[in-house]
């Protein structure tokens, strides 16, 4: 038996090509769809590795700038305790040196030289006295120059005075503390160069 189909031919190619054409359209959407997320998806992986890079990075600077505030405050705290140190090695070397300075101005002032008035500013000392004969002072200036503690001895004034019944000599006398050397400050022990006149 043969079949008529009585449907319109082309109306029915039409109805399938449009399908098909949906079809096709649909499938570049969801490939373009597909794509697109594959990209997105790529970039958004390097952003966060950048990110974590970044993060990572800020991390080592935060912790290079506490070592650095570390360090620059070790140093600080360095420079304070060598200040002290300097401040107590003086204060040691300085401890005896009055006691010094009385006992070499009493070895180095020659019989005849009597010592009125002592005054120290700084390293500068200042004496006043009497003297029976001008060689006697010059004996005196000597004896400073030779000792160990005194130095620079300058005669600012000598004159003609009158003590008790006799006439002496009355002289103010300038000179200066020595710093101490090396050998005096690593404790080396000292000649008698500054005990005797």
């Amino acid at each position: 038996m043969i079949r008529i189909n009585l449907l319109p031919y082309r109306e029915a190619q039409r109805t399938q090509r449009s399908q098909l054409l949906a079809l096709a359209l649909v499938g570049i959407l969801l490939l373009a769809a597909l794509f697109y997320y594959g990209i997105y998806s790529i970039f958004s992986a390097r952003v966060s590795a950048e990110q974590q890079k970044v993060q990572y990075l800020q991390n080592v600077t935060t912790q290079l700038d506490q070592k650095i505030a570390s360090v620059a405050d070790l140093r600080k705290k360095r420079d304070q305790l060598l200040a002290r140190e300097g401040i107590i090695t003086d204060l040691q070397d300085q401890r005896d040196m009055v006691v010094r300075l009385f006992n070499t101005l009493a070895r180095v002032t020659p019989d005849g030289v009597f010592l009125t008035h002592l005054k120290q500013v700084g390293d500068s000392i200042t004496v006043d006295g009497y003297s029976q004969a001008n060689d006697q002072v010059a004996a005196f200036m000597r004896n400073i120059e030779a000792s160990r503690i005194f130095e620079k001895p300058e005669l600012n004034i000598i004159s003609k005075s009158k003590l008790g019944n006799e006439e002496v000599g009355q002289f103010t006398l300038q000179m200066s503390i020595r710093t101490p050397t090396a050998a005096h400050k690593s404790g080396t022990p000292a000649q008698n160069k500054d005990t005797r006149p």
